[in-house]
């Protein structure tokens, strides 16, 4: 093995003691897929193939634009994009999931062949209503078609007068030719919008890769806070993925015609979490009857589709206080509309044990962890919908883009019912008891009880094949002295397209050295 240099860096987690260090050379770009820079009106068409407002909001316009350039090119322009929404008076305005999508002609290409979508966005402010809530100009979508495949779910369009430049990474999606470059914008929920909203684009961009991957990732490292099952938001553009674990049986209900159901509890206990830099971030439970369920047990939107669902969601706010809610659903497939929904706050903030309580089947009490709790009825006829048989889902869901990346960690599970239990501190996953749901299923992973750190770095690291580590900085890395963990003993993660993470367990270090090391370094090596 050889390098061409080495770089040092001293990680900012230096209570570990820990030097981190990366092999490197120059790096070089090829050629960016250029989808439409808009240096001209051209001819009004844009290279549009279609558009499509769904006969929700009653106009599109497009135009060019001289004067709005995303870069200050005096010799180029951009597109002006004008969408009628409908007003808050008409009948038709609702806050249900509604866009507007348009496409532009693309040569054939393969996504595995470029890094990111990239596009540039500003609101026309002065002639846009926000949305409902204020605080945005609804959300803008990327999809590539042909055939059709979401890139970026939901970015928000922030309350700004300057551009805004989304992207979003191309990793992980399939290795096949497609053919155009969509871009919607959406009006939901809080973000709904209410009334007409301007907005320029410019500059839509497949960016390409370096032709030699040989960059310095820098490394950073954090400690495992707690072992468990910790759930990564790690499907780059998956907004709402659910990175959750399901039960294998179905003999989960509260409300069981084999068993009296005088008491029944579901407990969570949450070990670690985000933190308030990434509201929205949320650990979830889910009840969801076999009676009504989507057409699988592992259907993407599990919660969403099925028509019957019970929902414990967990969340921090930003005094470090938590929030939880409970709400179910009875009759609405592909939709949540609330038939009960209670909320609890715990002043310790969201770690430690959750848990719901049903006794004799309509009456519930929500615990905190901490030892606070609220009491609500549900009126027995809706009981009904939730009898056996019943599965169990528990993980995280991100909610908002600038939170993939983000993990929690649950360290046990319990169900105490008549009917069946469980008692698991997830020590490894247990597939008789449990089985992955996940839109990215590498995401979802055990940290052992001797996990003892997270190692990441940033993406493109093609040819960097292993973490190398020694406990004496003197040995040379050249002459091989530095011993390997190659990614089979760590488990390397692709975590939104953006970053790779792997864990460091000490029986991994124990079994490399010989010995338990006291003092480490580390390195991601290039030969």
């Amino acid at each position: 093995m050889k390098t061409k240099s080495l770089q040092c860096r001293r990680l900012a987690t230096a209570v570990f003691g820990l030097i981190a260090m990366a092999g490197s050379v120059w790096l070089t770009q090829a050629q960016d897929l250029i989808v439409n820079s808009f240096d001209n009106d051209q001819g009004g068409t844009f290279g549009l193939d279609w558009d499509n407002f769904r006969s929700y909001a009653s106009s599109i316009t497009f135009t060019f634009d001289a004067s709005q350039d995303s870069e200050g090119n005096p010799n180029s322009g951009s597109m002006y994009v004008t969408a009628q929404w409908p007003t808050r008076s008409d009948p038709t305005w609702n806050q249900n999931w509604n866009d507007i999508q348009f496409a532009f002609y693309t040569p054939p290409f393969n996504p595995t062949g470029y890094i990111n979508f990239d596009v540039d966005v500003k609101v026309d402010v002065t002639n846009s209503s926000p949305a409902i809530d204020g605080t945005s100009y609804g959300a803008i979508e990327l999809i590539i078609n042909n055939p059709w495949t979401t890139v970026v779910g939901w970015a928000t369009l922030a309350v700004t007068n300057g551009w805004q430049h989304i992207s979003g990474s191309f990793s992980g999606l399939p290795d096949e030719n497609n053919s155009e470059a969509v871009i919607g914008f959406i009006s939901n929920g809080g973000d709904s919008l209410t009334n007409t909203v301007s907005y320029w684009i410019d500059n839509i961009v497949f960016t390409a890769p370096p032709t030699v991957f040989t960059n310095r990732p820098t490394l950073s490292l954090t400690k495992v806070q707690s072992p468990g099952l910790t759930c990564i938001a790690s499907k780059p553009g998956g907004t709402y993925q659910r990175q959750m674990v399901a039960t294998v049986n179905d003999r989960y209900s509260w409300n069981t015609a084999t068993a009296t159901a005088n008491s029944t509890t579901y407990s969570m206990t949450v070990a670690s979490f985000p933190g308030t830099n990434y509201s929205g971030f949320s650990a979830e439970m889910f009840l969801v009857p076999q009676v009504g369920m989507a057409a699988t047990p592992f259907d993407d939107n599990i919660d969403w589709d099925s028509t019957n669902v019970a929902a414990l969601i967990i969340g921090e706010n930003p005094d470090q206080t938590a929030s939880a809610t409970f709400q179910y659903k009875t009759n609405a497939p592909t939709s949540w509309n609330t038939a009960l929904m209670v909320q609890k706050s715990c002043a310790s903030g969201p770690l430690g044990k959750w848990s719901l309580t049903f006794q004799n089947n309509t009456n519930v009490t929500l615990t905190a962890p901490d030892r606070t709790s609220t009491n609500f009825t549900i009126p027995s006829g809706d009981t009904t919908y939730f009898q056996d048989p019943v599965f169990v889902y528990v993980g995280t869901q991100p909610n908002n883009n600038a939170n993939i990346g983000q993990s929690g960690t649950i360290s046990s599970v319990q169900v105490s019912g008549p009917a069946s239990q469980i008692s698991d501190n997830f020590a490894t996953l247990n597939t008789n008891i449990w089985t992955l749901y996940a839109a990215d299923p590498a995401g979802v992973v055990i940290t052992d009880p001797d996990a003892k750190f997270w190692i990441g770095w940033p993406l493109p690291d093609t040819d960097f094949t292993n973490i190398f580590v020694t406990d004496n900085l003197t040995n040379s890395v050249a002459a091989s002295q530095w011993l390997v963990l190659p990614p089979a003993a760590t488990g390397w993660i692709n975590v939104g397209g953006n970053t790779r993470l792997t864990v460091i367990d000490q029986s991994a270090l124990d079994a490399a050295f010989g010995y338990a090391p006291k003092n480490l370094f580390f390195e991601l090596f290039h030969p």
